[in-house]
């Protein structure tokens, strides 16, 4: 199996693609509710947005952050983890065993990890993913484009020089695995959107990729402008929450299975 294979499949396994998958679009439409161009909202303003509301519901899903459970406590309650999105966003969400998905955050920028892999966020101008300049990014996503990548297919590995293979980042003593970059896209006017999970790169040369791999999870959207995302646009209360301390929430919840579906960037 190649790194991408092996990626992938610990990601559906744990489910984390498809608490990406769910989170991506009921984000977007969060962002397309709040953004007014006539306010002088630019691509930062949907970066930002994104990301804060992206941060939100996967901590909503995986039991992280502000829905971070309290000591003895099995579950949030529902009053909790529905305020801010849809209904049928709720019902949607993936339904995660606690503690499936843990916080493991890198330099302050929030990440999501697994037995092996980690994801952080990354937005980019929609159309333009294999465009972005990790080294102009935040030191964060310039040291994890630096990692280590065994692609499996190498004559020769670091052993065979003498060398120690570190899995991962070398300074990050918190995590030990691979750290991909969830690389979301997201165009208020054509209402066009993108979502990508890879292995990003720093390239040698100008015409090199900035991917060792990457995989294409959701697009969508019209060029007309039409609403394409799968989700009911309208959200309530203004959408997503855009205050995403990470405090722990000690309220219970029903159990798994009781009114909850199928969980700096």
């Amino acid at each position: 199996m190649t790194a991408e294979d092996d990626a992938l499949s610990a990601l559906q396994s744990s489910e984390l693609l498809n608490v990406l998958k769910w989170g991506a679009p009921v984000g977007f439409a969060a962002t397309d509710q709040l953004y007014d161009e006539d306010q002088g909202h630019d691509q930062g303003v949907v970066g930002y947005l994104n990301f804060k509301h992206l941060k939100d519901l996967i901590d909503r899903a995986t039991s992280n952050g502000r829905f971070k459970l309290g000591e003895g406590l099995e579950g949030l309650g529902g009053d909790v983890l529905e305020r801010g999105i849809t209904p049928e966003a709720f019902e949607a969400m993936p339904n995660l065993p606690t503690d499936a998905v843990i916080r493991r955050d890198y330099k302050q920028s929030p990440g999501w990890a697994i037995e092996g892999f980690r994801v952080l966020l990354q937005s980019y101008p929609f159309g333009k993913v294999d465009n972005v300049k990790w080294g102009q990014r935040s030191t964060a996503k310039k040291r994890v484009a630096d990692q280590f990548f065994d692609d499996g297919n190498a004559l020769f590995s670091p052993e065979d020089f003498g060398l120690e293979t570190i899995p991962g980042i070398p300074d990050d003593d918190d995590f030990e695995g691979v750290t991909l970059i969830a690389a979301h896209a997201f165009n208020p006017i054509t209402k066009q959107f993108e979502l990508y999970i890879g292995q990003s790169k720093n390239p040698e040369h100008a015409d090199d990729s900035c991917w060792h791999w990457k995989k294409l999870l959701l697009s969508g959207g019209t060029l007309t402008g039409g609403m394409g995302l799968p989700v009911t646009p309208r959200m309530p209360s203004g959408g997503a929450s855009t205050d995403v301390e990470d405090l722990p929430v000690r309220i219970k919840r029903t159990s798994a299975g009781e009114g909850t579906g199928a969980a700096n960037g």
